[in-house]
């Protein structure tokens, strides 16, 4: 039995392709520990170590997923899982080309008033980080388009949804649309030098400004390890709430055992995004300047 034998056997609801968050060799389900029933399918499982990572909330153990999905005991669970066997998915070289979705045009008047609303002023945004807006389009309509860059060349992109309402406020490139995959790299890497301060998503590097950068969500892979581990001093910035910062501290200690400096800054206020701007100026001043 592997892990799609698994779920199809007990019901639990999963997707492998046509969404978002789908890649090769994951299955992605709804998040039970933090938006259960949202259609998001937020959580992944790796068909071949068999373990889950939620885009929101961070890493855990098939059997805790298990458990809360079945209301069964972590025990009885942990029986479960014994059977299951790795699937090793077998990976090709990746060949995507940077393509830009449809409908990408200047920012229209909805962006503007959505950028200012969050205390941005755009037309730096534009200046620095080149970003532009989708209005209605058949794809990711109303909503900021953001280009990831890496050597000052477009290879990747996402965008930040300006709908409160949206089911999903970051949606990114799909693997053929990126030549290098956006997960393995870091948003804003281009404008680092010594150091660099890393958030969870662009509107917060944005907050913080040249330095730092951003790893598209809670979760991080190998690859954006390796990107942080070249800087001699780098800080993690997440959300300062439970989970992330769980995921935060998980992540200092992976980088600790490299060579460099690295630290954890743990925010007054809930993100970096609604960071006050003295607590901006010490971030800046104590590991960027």
């Amino acid at each position: 039995m592997n892990v799609i034998d698994l779920l199809q056997e007990h019901r639990i609801d999963y997707l492998s392709e046509g969404h978002e968050h789908c890649r090769p060799g994951w299955v992605q389900l709804d998040c039970p520990f933090c938006s259960a029933g949202s259609g998001r399918y937020r959580l992944g499982v790796n068909l071949t170590y068999a373990y889950a990572n939620c885009w929101s909330c961070g890493s855990h153990s098939l059997p805790s997923v298990l458990a809360v999905f079945l209301r069964i005991s972590f025990r009885d669970a942990k029986k479960l899982v014994q059977g299951v066997r790795s699937e090793r998915i077998e990976r090709g070289p990746h060949q995507g080309h940077y393509t830009e979705p449809p409908g990408v045009v200047g920012l229209l008047g909805a962006h503007k008033t959505y950028l200012k609303g969050r205390g941005y002023n755009y037309p730096d945004l534009e200046r620095l980080w080149h970003i532009r807006g989708i209005g209605i389009a058949p794809r990711l309509q109303w909503r900021v388009y953001i280009p990831i860059t890496l050597h000052g060349a477009p290879v990747s992109w996402t965008t930040r949804s300006i709908s409160a309402d949206a089911p999903s406020k970051y949606m990114s490139a799909r693997p053929e649309e990126e030549t290098i995959p956006h997960k393995h790299l870091l948003y804003g890497q281009d404008y680092c030098r010594h150091a660099c301060v890393v958030c969870e998503g662009p509107l917060d590097a944005w907050t913080i400004g040249p330095g730092a950068v951003a790893t598209f969500g809670l979760s991080y892979t190998s690859e954006q390890v390796k990107r942080i581990a070249q800087y001699p001093v780098r800080a993690i910035c997440f959300d300062n709430e439970p989970a992330a910062q769980r995921v935060a501290k998980d992540l200092v200690n992976v980088l600790s055992t490299l060579p460099g400096e690295t630290f954890n800054i743990t925010l007054d206020s809930k993100d970096p995004g609604e960071a006050t701007q003295k607590e901006i100026r010490r971030i800046r001043k104590t590991i960027l300047e």
